[in-house]
């Protein structure tokens, strides 16, 4: 009779009790135990009853390889553009040279003057002026034709030809010197008796300016 009653009470107890209560499962010491054959609790249940939480592991990303920042670019610097040495400064204008001589060139034994003669006169006269001219000295010269006692008078008439021109063109007679050298000096050497005309001359000497000179 017990025993029947034992029998009873277990068969009662299986139909009553949820097939859960005879699954015994303890994840945290993981031990899993079913009795019967009830099935196996979905993990829902289990957080349900033992307020079980999944763990999930995390596995961390490795850090990216360090890579250094590019260098700063280097400051722009125009170019430099070399510059020009500025020019020297001209250098200031020289005086003109100051024109002393004047040739007046004659026909064979002849002491009047050419017009190409009076036109040499009025130009030295116009720098006599422009100068100050103070002292001008006229020589006369001949070729080597005929005596020298002859060409010095041919040579002194030329030299006074010269001298009464420029007085008529205005200069003083007294600062004009006059004087004959025959054909001692002559421009082109030559032997006796060679009509050159180049010697056939008179030369109008200005001397120094504003200053003057007596012989």
């Amino acid at each position: 009779m017990t025993k029947t009653i034992l029998s009873l009470l277990l068969l009662s107890a299986v139909c009553v009790t949820p097939a859960s209560a005879n699954y015994f499962s303890n994840p945290r010491l993981g031990v899993n135990l079913n009795v019967g054959s009830a099935p196996n609790p979905k993990p829902s249940d289990l957080r349900a009853i033992y307020g079980y939480t999944e763990r999930t592991t995390v596995v961390a990303e490795a850090a990216p390889a360090y890579v250094p920042p590019p260098p700063p670019p280097e400051p722009y610097h125009a170019p430099q553009i070399a510059q020009a040495e500025p020019a020297p400064a001209p250098l200031p204008a020289a005086p003109p040279a100051h024109v002393r001589e004047f040739m007046v060139f004659f026909n064979f034994d002849k002491s009047t003057l050419t017009p190409e003669a009076r036109e040499v006169v009025d130009e030295a006269v116009r720098t006599a002026k422009a100068n100050g001219a103070v002292r001008i000295t006229v020589t006369g010269h001949t070729d080597t034709v005929g005596s020298f006692r002859y060409n010095q008078a041919l040579s002194e008439r030329r030299a006074n030809s010269v001298k009464n021109e420029m007085v008529r063109m205005g200069m003083n007679g007294n600062d004009i010197a006059t004087r004959g050298k025959s054909f001692s000096e002559p421009l082109i050497a030559t032997g006796p008796g060679v009509r050159e005309p180049q010697n056939r001359r008179a030369v109008i000497d200005l001397g120094q300016p504003a200053i003057a000179s007596l012989e």
